[in-house]
This record gives structure tokens, C-alpha cells and sequence, in this order.
């Protein structure tokens, strides 16, 4: 049988020890939560329409033409984030170059 053994500990170092303990039980029972890279992070047709201040008839034609590559789960059209953002090129204009 344990035995049990009394001890004078100020209640606030009491506190502070059952909430640590509490604490340590509780993370058995919380999934853990995955962390989101942005790679991984996918957009809605709206989202990236938003993003690229375009209308969803020109995100249509670029997913249709291959510039952006969509990822249909169930009934929606996903986009990766990194997708998004590595297809927005930068273009260098010769015709108002200054000298």
C-alpha cells in the first residue's frame, strides 16, 4: 500500500505543480497539430482569385492552358500557395526603358 505523506507547500508552488501535471495528461489527448508549410497550404478558386486580382474566368484559362495546375478533392478546385506564387513571373519592359 503507498503511503501517504503530508507536506507543507505553499499554494501557489501547489498550483503550479498539479497544473504541470494536468498539463502533461492533457497532451495525450490533444491531436497534435501539424505545422502548415506554405508549400503544403492550398487556396480556394476565390482565394487566388483574390491574390491575383484576376476574375474567375481567367483563373478558368489558366488552369485550362496549364498555368496554374489545379487539384480537384470531391466537388472543389484546390490550388497550392507555392503554385501560386512561383507561376506570377516578373517581365522586364524594353519599350519604356529609360536611359
Amino acid at each position: 500500500m503507498d503511503a501517504i505523506i503530508l507536506h507543507s507547500t505553499p499554494l501557489k508552488d501547489f498550483r503550479d505543480i498539479i497544473g504541470n501535471i494536468v498539463e502533461e495528461k492533457l497532451k495525450q489527448f490533444r491531436p497534435e497539430t501539424p505545422q502548415t508549410n506554405a508549400n503544403s497550404e492550398y487556396l480556394t478558386r476565390r482565394e487566388v482569385c483574390d491574390l491575383l486580382r484576376i476574375s474567375l474566368a481567367t483563373l478558368h484559362t489558366y488552369s485550362k492552358d496549364g498555368t496554374l495546375k489545379g487539384y480537384q478533392i470531391g466537388g472543389r478546385v484546390l490550388y497550392k500557395t507555392a503554385e501560386v506564387n512561383s507561376s506570377v513571373q516578373s517581365i522586364q519592359s524594353i519599350k519604356y526603358k529609360h536611359r
